[in-house]
C-alpha cells in the first residue's frame, strides 16, 4: 500500500496519533533540541532521539553512548551476534564518532499514554544497557 492508496481519513487519523503521542512525549520528558520529525534528550545515559514517521505511523527510538576506545575485532562479532538475538531492534558501533548505538522501532497504531511510552522506552534502556555493557566490558 502506497501514500497515495490511503484515504484521507486514514492519512489524518495516522497523522493525528503522530502528533498526539510527540505531545504527550513533550509532557513527559525534558526535551533538550527537537526538528520537524525528532526530539532529543538524554535518557538514563544515552543521548535519546525519537523520531516519527506520521504516514506509517512509527516512532524510532535511537540511543546512544560513547565507547571509550576504538572497536575490535572482537566487538564487531560480538555486534553481529547481538543482532541475532535481539527481537525488538538493531545494535551498532560507530567508531568514526565513536560510539555505540541501539535502535528500535515501534508502531504507532493507537495512541499512546504514558505508562505505555514508558515501558517501550524502559525496555529499549534495558536492551541498549544489554548491549553497550556486553561491548565495552
Amino acid at each position: 500500500m502506497t501514500h497515495c492508496d490511503l484515504s484521507a481519513a486514514e492519512q489524518q487519523h495516522r497523522r493525528d496519533i503522530a502528533v498526539h503521542t510527540r505531545k504527550m512525549i513533550l509532557t513527559q520528558l525534558t526535551v533538550e533540541d527537537e526538528d520537524d520529525t525528532s526530539l532529543m534528550t538524554n535518557y538514563h545515559g544515552y543521548f535519546l532521539q525519537i523520531s516519527f514517521s506520521e504516514l506509517h505511523p512509527l516512532m524510532v527510538f535511537c540511543l546512544a553512548k560513547v565507547l571509550e576506545r576504538p572497536s575490535s575485532a572482537r566487538q564487531r562479532q560480538m555486534t553481529n551476534e547481538l543482532n541475532l538475538r535481539s527481537i525488538l531492534g538493531s545494535h551498532a558501533i560507530n567508531d568514526e564518532v565513536g560510539c555505540y548505538s541501539y535502535r528500535a522501532t515501534h508502531w504507532l497504531d493507537t495512541e499512546m499514554n504514558p505508562q505505555r511510552f514508558y515501558e517501550i522506552l524502559d525496555r529499549c534502556v534495558d536492551e541498549a544497557d544489554r548491549g553497550f555493557y556486553k561491548l565495552a566490558g
